[in-house]
């Protein structure tokens, strides 16, 4: 490794690639340089650039005068004294599966996956001058933990600055080819309505148009190593427009790709079904192996990398806490440590600035110190919602944990970090967005820390009465009907009513409240018979799908007791014929990222109150960890949903098992209870 980098002068290490090298002998150079070493003639372009400009993909466009930034300038338009370069975005492989190559000379080990993108980018002839390449297990010195922390700090710079990032996805098999042929054809038709939703009907009546093989092939490109790399996540949102992947000698936009994967996510989400046991039926190797309908990647990639890109593009506000969480929560990483590290490029910089890489500290003392620098820099306890008893690292309660493998995206019904959701969703585009707000109008103390307690105020609210059941939970307890038969609603209209607002969690509703979710069909034959009547194919589509878990959920809770009377009382199961099928689908969506992407238990309270809880989603945990009859809904000054709290043997001590919805209490109620004197803040400590 060359001398040490000042990375407070952003200095990084960057690659050339010897012209002495072949298909199987690679010779690379690493030579430091700094970003802070502009042309005279880029800087002062730079310096005349209004700061209003979006992004530096828009700054490269007026550079080069084109419009269009490519993969690679010409040597005229190199920005640095030094040339230019891009940055590497690639998967490492298993660090036991080696190569060597030369290094400045010198022998070096490096994986076989970094080998191999280096032998390909070496075919593109472009690095072997002033034009370099930026890869970390090489550019950054990994057995020095000063630097590698500095560097890693600098990332969002690294990226972020390149003039193209290339995502190496790995090299060309399993007819690779044909996958990226068709996400090509996909994205064409991406602005066309009318178009994909041609296609659409087509791939339900089994009218297929791709070359056979291109589903599947689609599919196993997606369960490709690289997309479960956490720090992809930053490497491809960083470098925004300007990322290309490359797939063996083929190569896409970053943009082609994700409105490829776009096009599935809005139109083909049931049909591609189809068409990938299609293509199964002619490759029997396929037919009994494989995870072939697993969505978690192409949710990955569309509403997590997809959108951070757009973020980046737009410079719009950063994805929060909760959103980052998820993320990580979709990758893997060798050091536990990254699950935050691996983020700070893609996070709000105000948080990102308080966060200091250091990897001599232990995992629970890095999520400790994030935890701190959320509070000290947004002086709100939001956090509160991402914390619960159930992670596995020896961290508080109140701490999150990242490491935890049950966040669920989409699970988060006031959560508006989502692609074209209304227009493509809603069709007129009305759908609400509006964030919840039980603590609006209480007093915020800024909490302190003594030893692994926080210290806090909050208002205790009220206990846990009933549990519904949720069959899509780890550890799926029976029901506990409410001992008590009491309403905080008043007679039995108004609890139907606050019923089926509180069963889409008062989110995704589009001009006023719904009563929709109380006229589903309750069976799937009458459901079907129904939904055919009424021509909404929308529903009609995810029979088979989400639809059967509503009507699985619906019997499961059928007999649990909601203001004395039994759940099922409540619901007609007949739709009317005049109903609006937007109306119904934005309450059916929110009671599927409430009731099915949490996954929550519906409950009921000693006052009355209809609600819903966290489960213990993804993990296996012990029983007297779920929650149970007597936790305590509480309102914290600075936290937007209630938080539920297990008492301790100190009154005045609580662990957070997570965030809970109450009805009746989201909208900043709880001032005029206090106000009142039906409740009080008070002091807690969260252990």
């Amino acid at each position: 490794m060359s001398k040490p980098v000042n990375t407070s002068q952003e200095e990084f290490r960057l690659i050339t690639i010897d012209s002495c090298s072949t298909s199987n002998f690679m010779s690379c150079t690493l030579e430091t340089t700094s970003l802070r070493d502009m042309t005279q003639a880029y800087r002062k372009f730079v310096q005349q650039r209004s700061s209003a400009v979006p992004s530096l993909t828009a700054v490269l466009a007026d550079w080069l005068g084109t419009g269009n930034v490519g993969i690679f300038p010409d040597s005229t338009h190199h920005r640095f004294q030094w040339g230019d370069y891009c940055a590497l975005s690639y998967v490492w492989g298993n660090t036991k599966d080696t190569t060597n190559i030369f290094v400045n000379g010198v022998e070096t080990q490096v994986t076989k996956n970094l080998a191999e993108a280096l032998h390909r980018l070496r075919e593109t002839g472009q690095f072997s001058g002033r034009f370099r390449l930026w890869a970390d297990a090489l550019c950054i010195n990994q057995k020095n933990n000063v630097e590698r922390s500095a560097q890693v700090g600098a990332m969002r710079i690294f990226y972020s600055q390149a003039w193209s990032v290339i995502g190496f996805l790995g090299p060309q098999e399993d007819e690779s080819d044909k996958a990226l042929d068709l996400i090509g054809a996909l994205s064409d038709i991406y602005h066309s309505n009318e178009k994909c939703e041609e296609l659409r009907e087509n791939m339900m009546q089994e009218k297929y148009s791709h070359v056979p093989g291109s589903w599947l092939a689609l599919k196993r490109l997606t369960l490709r190593p690289y997309w479960e790399r956490l720090w992809i996540m930053q490497e491809l949102a960083l470098g925004g427009a300007r990322t290309v992947l490359i797939c063996g000698s083929k190569r896409v936009s970053w943009q082609t790709f994700c409105r490829g994967l776009g096009v599935i996510q809005f139109y083909l989400w049931v049909p591609r079904h189809k068409a990938i046991d299609y293509d199964r039926q002619a490759e029997p190797s396929s037919r009994d192996n494989g995870n072939w309908y697993d969505t978690r990647t192409l949710d990955h990639i569309w509403k997590d990398l997809w959108q951070l890109t757009q973020v980046q593009e737009s410079n719009s506000h950063a994805a929060n806490l909760t959103r980052l969480m998820e993320m990580a929560n979709s990758c893997n990483c060798s050091d536990a440590r990254d699950k935050v590290y691996g983020l700070l490029g893609i996070m709000d910089p105000l948080l990102a600035r308080a966060i200091i890489p250091d990897y001599t500290s232990d995992v629970a003392t890095v999520f400790i110190r994030t935890a701190d620098a959320y509070i000290s820099t947004y002086r709100n306890l939001e956090l509160l919602r991402d914390a619960n008893l159930w992670g596995r690292v020896d961290t508080p309660s109140w701490v999150p944990d990242w490491t935890w493998s049950g966040r669920s995206r989409d699970s988060r019904p006031d959560d508006f970090f989502q692609p074209d959701f209304a227009q493509r969703e809603n069709g007129d585009g009305t759908m609400e967005a509006r964030s919840y707000c039980a603590d609006r109008g209480l007093p915020f103390a800024l909490p302190r820390r003594t030893g692994r307690y926080l210290v806090s105020q909050a208002v205790k609210l009220d206990t846990v009465d009933g549990l519904g059941y949720t069959p899509e939970a780890e550890n799926p307890a029976m029901i506990q009907s409410q001992i008590l038969s009491s309403s905080a609603y008043g007679d039995s209209n108004t609890i139907s009513t606050q019923l089926s607002i509180a069963l889409y969690a008062g989110r995704r509703r589009r001009k006023e409240d719904s009563q929709a979710l109380l006229n589903f069909p309750l069976t799937l034959e009458d459901a079907e018979k129904q939904f055919r009547t009424l021509r909404w194919k929308r529903f009609v589509y995810d029979l088979d799908y989400y639809y059967s878990r509503w009507t699985t959920w619906f019997s499961s809770n059928a007999d649990l007791l909601v203001g004395g009377r039994h759940l099922r009382t409540y619901f007609s199961g007949k739709i009317p014929d005049d109903a609006d099928v937007y109306d119904y689908w934005s309450a059916y969506q929110g009671w599927v990222r409430t009731a099915l992407a949490g996954p929550r238990r519906l409950v009921t309270t000693t006052a009355g109150r209809i609600g819903w809880v966290e489960c213990a989603r993804g993990v296996q945990v012990n029983e007297e960890l779920e929650v149970r009859r007597g936790d305590v809904f509480a309102v914290f000054p600075g936290c937007s949903t209630p938080i539920l709290l297990r008492p301790s043997k100190e009154s005045d001590v609580f662990q957070v098992i997570g965030e809970a919805y109450l009805q009746g209490v989201m909208e900043g109620e709880v001032e005029e209870l206090v106000r009142s004197k039906q409740c009080e803040l008070q002091w807690v400590r969260l252990c």
